[in-house]
């Protein structure tokens, strides 16, 4: 029987994120320095920091002599998706608050407002430091924001459907804002052909300010930050330098 994952998965493959990357290339293209005259232009290294499976790192990796991706998250069922879809692109376990690669981007990307899953300003703050932490001198951290206090509805209602093969999913979200906080109520219904189940699954999101993710990125040593109007997602996108 699928899992929520797959069903996850399913939902989102059908997705197009070479608008995504193309912003992120945009971006990188602007912030990193430019090749020296005549040399070619340096494979950059990417990190993307809650990569799920996988589906962003394989548009990078189509972009192939200019970005080497690598992606992280903490769920090993997601990595297991990813490692399906991508072919020598390097895969670590690890929790977005304290994780400790050995080397040094070029890049680190946080996006799909992945970044609301920390539960206060203190969880932000260490997070968004240990993504500073693994740039070189001169990389850029390109972090899209969940929602704003002013942007989230509360009773918002959401459906989607998808028929993946042998897969069919359909999930419903519903969300309630508590205080500082998105709660949202996600049931799906996985069907194949061992049967149809239904999975329920809680998740709570911090709705950070402004002021907030801007006193968290000083706290981790970014003096300029730049935040992107629309972003991938409509949120924005904050842009920042080491």
């Amino acid at each position: 029987m699928a899992h929520v994952q797959d069903a996850y998965e399913a939902l989102y493959t059908g997705k197009s994120y070479q608008h995504e990357i193309g912003l992120v290339d945009t971006l990188l293209d602007r912030l990193l320095p430019p090749p020296e005259p005549g040399e070619p232009l340096p494979v950059r290294r990417v990190l993307e920091v809650g990569c799920g499976p996988g589906l962003r790192l394989a548009v990078l990796q189509q972009w192939q002599g200019k970005y080497l991706p690598e992606g992280l998250d903490r769920d090993p069922e997601m990595l297991a998706l990813a490692r399906r879809r991508l072919h020598d692109v390097p895969l670590h376990q690890g929790d977005v608050r304290d994780f400790a690669l050995e080397g040094r981007y070029d890049a680190v990307l946080c996006l799909f407002g992945m970044i609301g899953y920390m539960v206060n300003t203190t969880d932000l703050a260490g997070a968004i430091g240990r993504r500073a932490e693994h740039l070189v001198p001169g990389g850029a951290l390109l972090l899209e924001p969940w929602l704003s206090p002013e942007l989230a509805q509360d009773g918002h209602l959401k459906a989607d459907s998808v028929r993946r093969g042998s897969l069919v999913v359909g999930r419903m979200n519903y969300t309630r804002v508590v205080g500082n906080r998105t709660l949202l109520d996600i049931h799906y219904l996985i069907g194949d052909e061992q049967g149809v189940r239904h999975v329920q699954d809680m998740r709570a999101l911090t709705l950070f300010t402004d002021a907030e993710y801007r006193a968290a990125f000083e706290q981790a040593g970014f003096s300029a930050v730049e935040l992107e109007a629309y972003g991938p997602q409509g949120r924005g996108m904050y842009v920042v330098q080491r």
